[in-house]
């Protein structure tokens, strides 16, 4: 009977939520909204960029797909520098 009870201990502590602190080393310049609605609208406008270069004209939607990655990418990662300096 003690082995059992230790082990479910053991699995109940290892079970338990770790106690974590809130991270406030990297804060978004942008909303979380702000930024799904770019994700969005960049997820569209690849699909139209690759509609144009599979049916229409390569070069648009090369252009199209390139400027929507390019955008989403730059939401994605944009940070203020000054907020990491307490880090």
């Amino acid at each position: 009977m003690t082995d059992t009870n230790t082990l479910d201990t053991a699995v109940n502590e290892l079970a338990d939520e770790p106690e974590t602190t809130p991270v406030t080393g990297y804060t978004p310049v942008f909303d979380n909204n702000v930024r799904t609605i770019v994700y969005v609208a960049s997820l569209v406008a690849s699909v139209i960029g690759l509609g144009f270069m599979c049916f229409g004209h390569p070069d648009v939607g090369g252009f199209i797909s390139t400027a929507a990655g390019v955008l989403a990418g730059g939401f994605g990662v944009a940070y203020n520098p000054v907020r990491m300096a307490g880090k």
